[in-house]
């Protein structure tokens, strides 16, 4: 519990320090007068002062004690009488261009952050799954195109003089992603799995729907790297355990057909609709048969066999550090897929009705926040990027109250020469405050339901 409370501590601290500083820093640019810098709200834990560059009047710092959010005070004659010597530090007195920079600063400071965090944990390199692939899916573009089970991907083109190596599975995922995104068809130079020879496969005829680059490798058939068919857990009193399957048991065969690997295996159980006979090595044992009847269950619809365990060994691993400029890429594209999937998440909320229940609170925040951190440094990191890039993107929603709602009002000054009327901006903040209200209300709920069910 306490380890959960100092990770959710420290992701909402640099989360809104950075955007703050992204509004002060923007606003010390154009030379207006910073009053308050304020981390959190209510009372004021620690407090001191310093002096403005460029101004020379001090800044107010404050650490409060409700740490949910931050804010910075600017010098604004609509709000309170200004000394004539200080009038042209006013932020109302700023051009437009002014202004909405510094309004839009801090979310793309989040957006920053975000992309920030994943390049560097690209350059820094990780272990990832090798590029060696499982069974392609069903009737998909692999599977037509001739790749098998342990093909290895050796090198990528979108054009016959113009290849790259294939440093591993995420990686061949996200060169997918971005030929799929150019709606380009492109070709792989593959190791065969049972002779070791190389050979080219084209992959054409995928949909160039650029909306579900992010389902790529789905898309073609291509979902899982290459793992034994091994089950690693079982859940107790599941079809799995009821039939007497153990951690660690290496399934040969099902029903006399050879299981080449664990995504094979899956297919097998999920499109099971009868009794099948397991052929399995157990330890160093001899092989033994098992009856094993998956469960139908209703998924989406559709009727999925489960044996409630899971399935597959742990993947060949190699060690892959990307370039400067690739990494950098490969950052961005997941800042741009991100972006798109929170979008979808919004819209979702207006759209179906289903949609406010995919809102989450703080509670979920600091129950991921724990256990990511528990996880290691780089789940952590991810973690950061993820909720520092949702919380950016979520300020720009064009609602008073959130910075895209300030937005709202540059745009309309641009387009009429003044901005809305005093009236019209005090009946939009009640509007905002109650959209706020109501989707901080409902993110709780479902935080509280979620934990309790």
């Amino acid at each position: 519990m306490g380890m959960t409370f100092v990770a959710f501590l420290l992701v909402l601290t640099l989360v809104i320090f950075v955007h703050e500083y992204g509004h002060y820093r923007t606003a010390l640019h154009f030379r207006v007068r910073v009053l308050r810098f304020s981390m959190g709200f209510g009372r004021p834990l620690w407090r001191w002062h310093r002096l403005q560059p460029g101004v020379g009047l001090p800044t107010e710092f404050t650490v409060c004690a409700i740490p949910l959010g931050g804010f910075i005070k600017m010098l604004d004659e609509r709000e309170q009488v200004v000394d004539e010597i200080e009038s042209p530090f006013a932020f109302n007195r700023q051009t437009l261009f002014a202004r909405a920079l510094i309004v839009v600063a801090g979310p793309l400071a989040n957006v920053l952050l975000s992309l920030t965090l994943y390049a560097c944990l690209q350059w820094m390199g990780s272990f990832q799954p090798a590029a060696v692939i499982a069974t392609p899916a069903k009737g998909s573009i692999a599977e037509s195109s001739g790749l098998l089970s342990g093909d290895r991907i050796l090198k990528f083109s979108t054009k016959n003089d113009d290849w790259q190596s294939v440093q591993s599975m995420d990686h061949l995922k996200w060169l997918m992603a971005t030929a799929v995104n150019d709606q380009e068809n492109f070709e792989l130079e593959i190791a065969s799995a049972s002779t070791g020879i190389s050979r080219t496969v084209a992959i054409v005829g995928f949909s160039d729907d650029v909306d579900h680059k992010q389902f790529a490798a789905f898309q073609i058939g291509l979902n899982r790297p290459f793992a034994k068919p091994e089950l690693t857990q079982i859940v107790k009193n599941g079809p799995a355990d009821k039939a007497g399957l153990l951690p660690g048991d290496l399934v040969l065969k099902v029903d006399d057909h050879v299981v080449n690997d664990a995504q094979h295996l899956i297919q097998m159980i999920r499109g099971a609709s009868s009794t099948q006979l397991w052929e399995v090595r157990r330890g160093k044992g001899e092989n033994i048969f098992i009856r094993l009847y998956p469960e139908r269950r209703m998924i989406e619809g559709v009727p999925v066999g489960k044996i409630d365990a899971a399935v597959g060994g742990e993947p060949e691993m190699v060690w892959v550090q990307p370039s400067l400029l690739t990494g950098l890429a490969m950052a961005f594209e997941t800042v741009m897929i991100q972006s798109k999937m929170t979008f979808q998440a919004v819209g979702k909320l207006v759209t179906t009705a289903s949609g406010w229940q995919q809102l989450s609170g703080p509670l979920t925040m600091a129950e991921y926040a724990g256990k990511t951190a528990a996880l290691g440094w780089r789940s952590y990191a991810q973690f950061i990027a993820v909720v520092s890039l949702s919380i950016g993107l979520l300020n720009l929603l064009p609602i008073p109250m959130l910075d895209g709602g300030h937005l709202m009002y540059y745009l309309w000054e641009s387009v009429f020469g003044n901005p809305p009327s005093q009236i019209w901006q005090e009946r939009l903040q009640v509007l905002g405050i109650s959209m706020l209200v109501l989707m901080m209300f409902m993110a709780l709920f479902n935080d509280v339901f979620r934990l309790s069910t």
